[in-house]
């Protein structure tokens, strides 16, 4: 009788499936697993599990934003169709190229998916910018001594004289045998921030004679230090323009659906927290840019 009574259970478990399957899943993907691909128009982010079996729990972005490049977090309202959520199964494992070849693999085939019909997927952004320049500024400041829109503490240039800030400190304050950076014409503002070094009412940017945006190079009397740093020479070639400026950013992101409610058919999975992951360095390089001159 008691075998017979746990068959009859089994049975009772299979019928209940409307197509037949049995869905084995407990959403136990690595958080340090989640990749991404694609850009402006259509982010792909996913996680793939190959461990028990093969399946998948991916999000496409299809917005024009430029992703990753500020601190903060997005929120995205899933809609199936611009923002979009699929869990799947397979028959095979999957590597990467099944969401980020430009032409998708035929295989594996695809045994079961779940389509996300609503949540909130949260998409925060941890952004880390410096200009290696030598001076330890603050990340929370929001100095921004030349108004050229890069704050001091990724600005290579805080001044904005077309002299970076690194070739304005002096290598005893870089070696750190000197408290104090260079202060050419000792008027108590450092030459870093100072726009005019040599106190000779002539911007350090105007004295730049062969007009290619670099003062360092501008001699009238090559003997002596270049026209910006000698007030005794006060030439003057007016140049509202910078040069270009670069810094270093890293960008980590992790990103999380609430209230994810996934179909198919008539079959539906439900999960108040759906972690699809993180990731460290989905950008990690070099910005380079020429800031609108104000």
């Amino acid at each position: 009788m008691r075998k017979l009574f746990f068959i009859s259970i089994l049975l009772s478990l299979f019928s209940s499936c409307n197509d037949g399957d049995i869905i084995i899943t407990d959403f136990n993907f690595e958080a340090s697993n989640l990749n991404n691909c694609g850009g402006p128009g259509a982010y792909i982010f996913y996680n793939i599990n190959n461990s028990l079996f093969a399946e998948s729990i991916s999000l496409v972005l299809e917005t024009s934003d430029i992703l990753f490049l500020e601190s903060g977090t997005v929120e995205y309202v899933l809609n199936g169709i611009t923002y979009a959520v699929n869990y799947r199964k397979y028959d095979d494992d999957i590597t990467d190229d099944y969401f980020c070849s430009n032409i998708p693999p035929t295989t594996p085939n695809v045994t079961i998916e779940f389509l996300g019909a609503s949540g909130i997927a949260l998409l925060t952004t941890i952004v880390t910018k410096n200009d290696e320049d030598g001076i330890e500024e603050d990340p929370e400041s929001n100095l921004d001594t030349d108004n050229d829109g890069l704050l001091n503490y990724f600005d290579n240039d805080d001044d904005g004289d077309n002299v970076p800030t690194l070739n304005e400190l002096g290598s005893e304050f870089l070696a750190g045998n000197d408290e104090f950076p260079l202060d050419n014409d000792k008027d108590g503002v450092p030459d870093y921030l100072d726009t005019d070094d040599d106190g000779d009412t002539i911007l350090t940017r105007y004295e730049d004679a062969n007009g290619d945006l670099d003062p360092t190079n501008d001699f009238t009397d090559t003997s002596n230090d270049p026209d910006y740093l000698t007030a005794a020479i006060a030439n003057s070639n007016a140049i509202d323009q910078y040069r270009i400026h670069s810094y270093q950013i890293t960008s980590d992101i992790e990103l999380v659906i609430n209230n994810l409610v996934l179909v198919n058919g008539s079959e539906e999975i439900t999960k108040e927290t759906m972690i699809l992951g993180n990731k460290s360095g989905v950008i990690d390089g070099t910005i380079s840019l020429t800031p609108n001159f104000n």
